[in-house]
């Protein structure tokens, strides 16, 4: 039999600020009995026994997206700009979700002038060169599918609520948008998004 040092492990990368971005418009407000709101928190921490079940990561981590502008407000002016202001209720579970993870032993991952995306992105490239590891990006934005490689690097991502998921790997990704997972730059450049405030080409986005 292998060892256990010779068995394939798995990471799963959690996007803190959209896995709760999503709770907190999926669910209820629910409060503390100090009329703090958790709904947001108790989404996450849902999602986070769901992850453990299905998946059985070995490791964890989970990434954020800093307050203050990025990279991409100083390339792009309307970067973003269509967005509502957060709300308070949801800025103050973000904070506090932070004390979940450390509760659990999950570090944090997050840089000033970089979004999660760009901190998963940094962390994945830097695992895939790893060959007893395999990653999964656990994410409510489907921008994430670009890092799609393989079996190798796969997407776990909510479908409906915080109940239905899906695991998407290169397979699933052709199969619903009929391109690679490199393609969908490509794709998002044409497009535009709406969400971010990004045109896309007059006629096409």
């Amino acid at each position: 039999m292998p060892r256990d040092k010779d068995k394939k492990k798995t990471i799963v990368i959690l996007d803190a600020h959209a896995i709760i971005h999503r709770a907190y418009h999926a669910l209820p407000e629910f409060s503390s009995s100090k009329g703090e709101p958790t709904g947001a928190l108790y989404g996450i921490v849902s999602m986070l026994f769901k992850i453990v079940k299905d998946l059985k990561p070995d490791y964890m981590a989970a990434a954020y997206d800093l307050p203050e502008p990025t990279f991409r407000h100083v390339a792009y002016d309307g970067y973003k700009a269509s967005r509502p202001k957060t709300d308070d209720a949801l800025i103050a579970q973000i904070i506090r979700s932070k004390d979940i993870f450390k509760a659990m032993s999950i570090p944090i991952y997050e840089a000033p002038g970089f979004e999660a995306d760009d901190v998963i992105g940094t962390i994945v490239e830097k695992l895939k060169k790893e060959p007893m590891v395999d990653v999964i990006i656990a994410s409510g934005d489907m921008d994430t599918l670009q890092l799609v490689d393989g079996e190798k690097v796969r997407v776990y991502t909510l479908k409906k609520g915080l109940k239905e998921t899906i695991l998407y790997d290169e397979r699933i990704i052709q199969e619903r948008y009929s391109l690679s997972p490199a393609q969908l730059n490509d794709f998002k450049a044409l497009t535009g998004d709406a969400s971010d405030n990004i045109p896309g080409v007059t006629g096409i986005g």
